[in-house]
This record gives structure tokens, sequence and C-alpha cells, in this order.
């Protein structure tokens, strides 16, 4: 994940799904769902 997609997905800016959906996070595996984390 690029610096700025994480700075947007912490701080609320990007949803965790919506980043995901628009490739700007690679993820895989169970434990890949940040969702219940994000925004910090």
């Amino acid at each position: 994940m690029e610096p700025e997609a994480w700075l947007a997905v912490a701080t609320g800016r990007l949803g965790w799904a919506d980043a995901i959906t628009q490739g700007r996070v690679r993820v895989s595996g169970i434990r890949a769902d940040l969702s219940a984390y994000l925004p910090l």
C-alpha cells in the first residue's frame, strides 16, 4: 500500500472496502479485513 493510501484509510478519508475496490490496497488471506480497526 502506498503511504498516501494508508493515510487516507487511517484517517477515514477512504474506506477500507473502497481502497480494495479501487486497487489502492492488495490483500489476501483470512486476516486481510482490517475494517474493524480503521479508521484509527
